[in-house]
């Protein structure tokens, strides 16, 4: 049975899309040589159908070697995990992430003014792209 691409990628299958998206397309041996910690080659040739059923990637041969591609664009990928992960633990509140993040010490209160900034930015320019402002 295929798999929802709506599935969360497993920290070994990110790592996998990393480098297919990185190298744009890549054959099972040369995403075994890109990938941190050595995997055996059947364990990645088998991570790289599943990406497949989950719809992730997609496969061309190309004489004896299967090439594979991205299907899904990476910044698409992040926007799935995070809404997974804002679901699963954040009752789909990114202030509430965004809280746990500054609590933990991994966003400083000075990063998130430049982020602020950013964002503020980002929303005029789109603003502006679709004739606003």
């Amino acid at each position: 049975m295929a798999r929802r691409m709506t599935e969360p990628l497993t920290e070994r299958e990110a790592q996998i899309m990393d480098v297919v998206w990185r190298l744009g397309e890549a054959t099972a041996d040369q995403v075994r040589a890109e990938v941190p910690g050595s995997p055996h080659d059947s364990t990645v040739r088998t991570l790289l159908r599943v990406l497949e059923s989950k719809g992730f990637v997609a496969h061309e041969a190309k004489g004896k070697a299967y090439v594979y591609r991205a299907k899904v664009a990476r910044r698409k990928a992040q926007g799935q995990a995070v809404r997974s992960v804002l679901a699963r633990f954040f009752g789909g509140s990114a202030e509430n992430l965004v809280l746990r993040l500054i609590e933990d010490e991994q966003l400083s209160p000075e990063r998130l003014e430049e982020l602020r900034r950013s964002a503020a930015a980002a929303s005029s320019r789109g603003k502006r792209k679709k004739g606003g402002v």
